[in-house]
């Protein structure tokens, strides 16, 4: 009789570090050149990440001659992943609007290196960790080119991930030996940060970077120049904070060529800001009324937030579009800050938290 083999440890990979390399590059492209291509091309890099793992898992049984329960699983979900990104590839070869196979080509032995390590087991060391990432950065300057913008913009897109990447994973790597108990020099750390920004101030000056990506990445280099300093943290708590820097860095870059005056998805933002408060409204007053009957939190409602924190977001990028304060986007911030705080806090102060957001929310 075959033994059960669970999904998840063979469909998804483990480590956390590669969703966050994967997926920015992916967002950029989406944000700076929305359209078939740049979202085939987000197929590509997501799907083709995935596979990696069961393929390494496939390789690893194979290699030992033998053949596990977990094999044949680890075979169908690489075709599946394999079938998607083929499906994104031919999405992005059939409706370029320019030349995105350039950026690919150029990465292409960065990705090849990358995968050699991982299957020789050293993926984990710095200088494929740092292939790894660039490599993956090469899909925002694809995405941007295949929807047609130029050449500035493609490679602004691709200096404002390398740069970020590079001086996260010096960072990141240097905060989790400190975790673990081990003292290892901080300077390279402290390079890496303050040399990206640097090297963001110079292409700033040169027009081949928006200054609000420099400005986020000297908000990193702040942030982690002070974080070297304290005592070691855990490090889900190092993954996070990174990942919640990435996403900086990627929203900053796409504002600034926004504000450049470039078509991209970001102006879609005011709309989805406002259509997204009025459907969170209705849902604050229903989850407040709930949680006044309620003695306990569900997770629902915990997730629930994330739906708040994205419209305070929003709110913020509005914010910056419009030039000055507005009511409705500061409420937004305040009410989701207020409500973090109460729901941290026993019955019923959680149900209330959420009525006064729909309050604030409400009151423009």
């Amino acid at each position: 009789m075959r033994s059960a083999v669970s999904l998840k440890p063979v469909a998804l990979p483990t480590e956390h570090g590669g969703w966050g390399f994967t997926l920015e590059p992916i967002l950029l492209a989406l944000l700076l050149s929305p359209g078939a291509p740049s979202l085939g091309l987000a197929f590509l890099g997501l799907f083709g990440f995935l596979a990696r793992h069961p393929l390494k898992l496939l390789y690893q049984d194979l290699r030992r001659g033998k053949r596990y329960p977990r094999t044949e699983l680890a075979f169908r979900v690489a075709g599946v992943y394999l079938a998607l990104a083929l499906a994104g590839f031919l999405l992005a070869l059939f409706t370029p609007q320019g030349p995105f196979l350039l950026p690919l080509a150029l990465a292409l032995p960065l990705g090849a290196y990358t995968l050699w390590a991982d299957f020789q087991g050293r993926a984990r060391e710095l200088f494929p960790e740092i292939a790894a990432a660039l490599f993956m950065a090469a899909f925002a300057p694809a995405g941007v080119l295949a929807g047609g913008l130029g050449e500035g913009v493609a490679l602004g897109s691709f200096l404002a991930l390398a740069l970020r990447d590079v001086a996260a994973l010096y960072y990141a790597r240097t905060q989790v030996l400190r975790a673990r108990g081990v003292n290892p020099r901080s300077f390279p750390a402290h390079l890496a940060l303050w040399g990206a920004v640097l090297l963001a101030g110079l292409a700033g000056q040169a027009g081949l970077f928006p200054w609000t990506a420099g400005l986020a990445l000297l908000l990193l280099a702040l942030y982690g120049s002070l974080a070297l300093l304290r005592p070691p943290v855990p490090a889900r708590v190092i993954g996070w904070t990174q990942m919640g820097f990435g996403l900086l860095v990627v929203l900053a870059t796409a504002l600034g060529y926004t504000l450049e005056g470039v078509p991209t998805a970001l102006l879609w933002v005011p709309a989805l800001h406002r259509n997204l408060g009025h459907l969170l409204i209705a849902l604050a007053f229903l989850v407040g009324l709930y949680l006044l009957a309620q003695r306990e939190v569900p997770r629902l409602a915990k997730l629930l937030l994330g739906l708040y924190d994205l419209n305070a977001l929003l709110g913020l990028l509005y914010l910056a579009f419009s030039g000055k304060l507005l009511l409705h986007p500061l409420l937004a911030l305040l009410g989701v800050a207020l409500l973090h705080a109460l729901l941290k806090r026993p019955y019923p102060w959680p149900g209330v938290g959420f009525l006064l957001l729909g309050l604030l929310l409400l009151w423009r």
